[in-house]
């Protein structure tokens, strides 16, 4: 009888990390596994409980939709997960001069640090895949930065300040709750408009205010250090990063206007009588009334615009209809009623 074993994770990665001196993902490949494994799941599960859950609305969505569906799904549950981890050692460094990463910046590293750089690994694997397949260049250069910034930093260096781009997904939660509020039928809701207050606001405090900051911060600390690093930091870790660093920012603002031309796009404010102009003035005095106009809930031009659309994808979309029997029932019933 032949038997089975499961390869060490660590034992398969020696080499690459004895390469690339990342003497501490060995002992993290185990969690990064796992972790690609969980989303993977996650994927699966939403394409086979959401058709239960939501039989009205799943179904009759275009396969690349039901697909985008799955993702955003996984992007949530990542998002949810990662941020409160993150959250936690970053107010463990914060709170005690003695932790390792509050002493060392720079090289600091603790095996609960890595451990959530593992997590957040095996979903940027995810993610760089689902995006070469299926989104944009602004996505797939997202993902595969994210992912290679995460993979080398097990050197380990610039862990602490890792923690704070993660901290980034706090606004990501309320991007996919906007979305997935378009796909059933809330556009234009109440419940929209307040998730569209806190997804701006929480954009505009991680990823553009304190993104930037954190980035500034590592910079000087990196190129001007009050006292010279020991060992020195390699300059092509110098170069990558700083690169990285600025590519995920700019995409942070080319991504906003997007999502502000979006919000706007589904909250246009109109005089409740047509022939007339709103006068700011008379709508505070309550002298004139205004409604919200929903323009539509398709963000396509937005997206191609930041590059996050794929290239083509409206022949994508328009070639799978129907091929998971959905959109094919849907007209057929359709064509049924018409007759009738």
């Amino acid at each position: 009888m032949v038997a089975f074993s499961i390869p060490d994770a660590g034992a398969l990665v020696q080499p690459l990390a004895d390469r690339f001196g990342l003497s501490v993902l060995p002992l993290h490949a185990g969690t990064i596994v796992k972790s690609l494994a969980f989303w993977v799941s996650l994927q699966l599960l939403s394409s086979h409980l959401s058709p239960r859950l939501f039989p009205t609305i799943y179904p009759q969505l275009k396969r690349s939709t039901r697909i985008s569906w799955d993702v955003h799904f996984v992007a949530l549950v990542h998002a949810a997960l990662i941020t409160p981890l993150c959250a936690k050692v970053w107010y463990d460094v914060y709170s005690d001069p003695t932790h390792p990463m509050a002493q060392r910046r720079i090289y600091g590293y603790t095996y609960e640090a890595g451990t959530v750089y593992a997590i957040a690994i095996g979903y940027f694997i995810w993610d760089s895949v689902v995006s070469i397949l299926y989104d944009g260049p602004a996505f797939v250069a997202h993902g595969l930065v994210a992912l290679s910034a995460f993979v080398l930093a097990y050197r380990p260096i610039f862990i602490y300040d890792g923690l704070g781009f993660l901290l980034w997904e706090l606004s990501t939660p309320f991007l996919n709750i906007h979305w997935f509020l378009d796909k059933c039928g809330k556009t234009g809701s109440r419940a929209q408009l307040i998730n569209a207050v806190f997804l701006l606001s929480t954009y505009v405090l991680a990823r553009l205010t304190f993104g930037v900051y954190n980035s500034y911060s590592w910079f000087m600390e990196v190129n001007f250090p009050a006292v010279p690093h020991v060992p020195a930091i390699p300059m092509s870790y110098r170069v990558y990063y700083t690169v990285g660093n600025i590519t995920l920012n700019t995409l942070n603002f080319v991504w906003f206007r997007a999502m502000i031309r979006a919000v706007q796009k589904r909250f246009t404010t109109k005089p409740d009588d047509s022939s007339k102009k709103i006068d700011p003035k008379a709508v505070a005095q309550g002298k004139q009334g205004v409604k919200l106009g929903v323009q539509g809930s398709s963000d396509e031009p937005f997206e191609k615009e930041a590059g996050v659309g794929r290239p083509g994808r409206e022949a994508f979309e328009r070639a799978d209809v129907g091929s998971y029997g959905g959109d094919r029932e849907a007209r057929w019933r359709k064509a049924a009623k018409s007759k009738s």
